[in-house]
């Protein structure tokens, strides 16, 4: 398991919403209800190898994209200190041997909150039937 595998297992593994998710690289992808899917992959916004952002895309399995957005981490947690620079970003960063870390200081409260950010907007897609039965 890589770094981004890692952090995806971490911060969505286990939670009621996403159903079947299988991971890869910077992406998971799982399902929501019988039509809908959900893919969620670390991105970036701005510099390469500077994954600053998750962006969900919800997909419908027969028809296509129903909805895309980007959440960028600092929007969720707040601008952090970046080796004693404030106000920055926070972002995980790949290195040129394919080595990759969170390059701000990101606590294991940081990462639950991006995730309840991200659970609670696909959440809304979620089929009233699927919600209930768990």
């Amino acid at each position: 398991m890589n770094f981004f595998e890692g952090e995806l297992h971490r911060m969505f593994g286990g939670n009621d919403i996403i159903h079947d998710p299988k991971i890869v690289g910077r992406t998971l992808l799982g399902k929501l209800d019988d039509d809908l899917r959900v893919k969620l992959q670390f991105v970036s916004t701005g510099i390469a190898k500077h994954y600053d952002a998750i962006q969900i895309s919800i997909l419908n399995r027969t028809e296509g994209a129903v909805d895309r957005e980007t959440m960028r981490f600092g929007d969720i947690i707040g601008l952090k200190n970046d080796h004693g620079t404030p106000n920055v970003y926070p972002y995980m960063w790949e290195e040129s041997n394919s080595k990759a870390y969170w390059y701000t200081p990101v606590t294991a409260s940081d990462k639950a909150l991006i995730a309840d950010t991200v659970l609670d907007y696909v959440g809304m897609y979620q089929s009233e039937g699927m919600a209930m039965s768990l």
